[in-house]
């Protein structure tokens, strides 16, 4: 189980991130996740209840091997996401990589600025505290803003390969992105107020 020794929090003007707590949080988050396009791209349905969403934060706080984190607004100190990464796995070749991150943000919140905070936030400890050479990211090929988002982060795509999406019954392109703390540094994200 996840415990506040090993998950940070983070902060920033405009956001704080901190582990997820799932008595507090699930009311507040189902309320955004009633909403179809906050599932457009993600291969999941929408919650019948706040126990669905309950049992959904619960999942994130507790799986091992990865690290979950709540991305509240600074101000009001509420849930308006969730951002989780794997934890960071040794190559063959001694690279250390984030083979994962997904994120999400409340729609009243898109394109405001709150995912770029949560991000660079999520970044500096990935490749300053946890010194890890790569994060690695999938999406779906037509999720055309999450794409922007990680190439303005500096990721650059590697690989695309064909999956199925079950909730669609249909195959997908699936697109691999990779970034270096290098690209990073680099990057629009990280060049940019």
């Amino acid at each position: 189980m996840n415990t506040m020794k090993n998950v940070p929090n983070l902060i920033s003007d405009k956001v704080m991130m901190r582990e997820i707590n799932v008595p507090m949080d699930a009311p507040e988050w189902y309320k955004f996740m009633k909403d179809p396009e906050m599932h457009l791209w993600m291969g999941n349905k929408v919650p019948e209840n706040v126990k669905e969403t309950w049992d959904t934060l619960e999942k994130y706080k507790n799986i091992p091997q990865i690290m979950a984190w709540s991305i509240t607004n600074k101000e009001t100190g509420k849930i308006i996401g969730t951002y989780w990464i794997w934890k960071p796995i040794m190559q063959q070749d001694g690279t250390l990589i984030i083979p994962s991150e997904v994120e999400r943000i409340a729609k009243h919140c898109w394109r405001k600025g709150y995912m770029k905070a949560a991000r660079r936030l999520v970044y500096d400890y990935c490749f300053n505290v946890l010194h890890v050479d790569e994060i690695h990211a999938q999406v779906w090929k037509d999720n055309i803003n999450s794409i922007k988002s990680l190439e303005h982060a500096g990721h650059v795509c590697y690989k695309e390969e064909e999956k199925m999406i079950e909730i669609y019954h249909s195959l997908h392109i699936e697109c691999h992105y990779k970034l270096t703390k290098e690209s990073w540094l680099k990057s629009k994200l990280m060049n940019s107020k």
